[in-house]
């Protein structure tokens, strides 16, 4: 005998024979899950490579907030372009503080740019000159800096 009845959820339903809802196949999702951690990893890996090779200290420029005192000897001058290129740079008087690694790595040429209102013409190859560097522009990586100030010294 076939009854058919209604439940609780007014579905109907049938004494022993209950009909299987078709699986669905999982393959799909787990092969598409594994391709997106592959692509992922291998994202990862591009950014990583494609990243500045020249790491900057930030902490060392964040923790200096006047003007930094630094003297070095003149190489070249380039009055058009506003750049000195210098060697031997050195802190004058004490190192700030933050600033004792960046001490060490200060040796080699530096291209200095210089603002609008410095004055170039007396500064001449080879001589000693006193740069006020302001130290969001030191960039210990790349060798740069700009001088707010240049003042020949002996």
């Amino acid at each position: 005998m076939f009854v058919r009845l209604l439940d609780s959820g007014r579905q109907a339903w049938n004494n022993g024979d209950v009909k299987k809802k078709p699986t669905s196949n999982s393959f799909p999702y787990f092969f598409g899950s594994v391709i997106l951690i592959v692509a992922a990893i291998v994202v990862t890996a591009i950014l990583n490579r494609t990243t500045s090779e020249k790491p900057q200290d930030v902490r060392a420029r964040a923790s200096v907030t006047s003007l930094m005192r630094m003297t070095a000897i003149v190489e070249t001058i380039d009055e058009t372009k506003g750049v000195i290129v210098v060697n031997g740079l050195q802190f004058s008087g004490s190192t700030p503080e933050g600033m004792q690694s960046a001490a060490r790595n200060t040796g080699g040429s530096w291209n200095v740019s210089v603002s609008g209102s410095v004055n170039l013409s007396p500064i001449s190859p080879g001589s000693r000159v006193e740069l006020q560097v302001n130290p969001s522009s030191f960039n210990i990586a790349d060798r740069t800096l700009t001088a707010a100030a240049i003042t020949l010294t002996r």
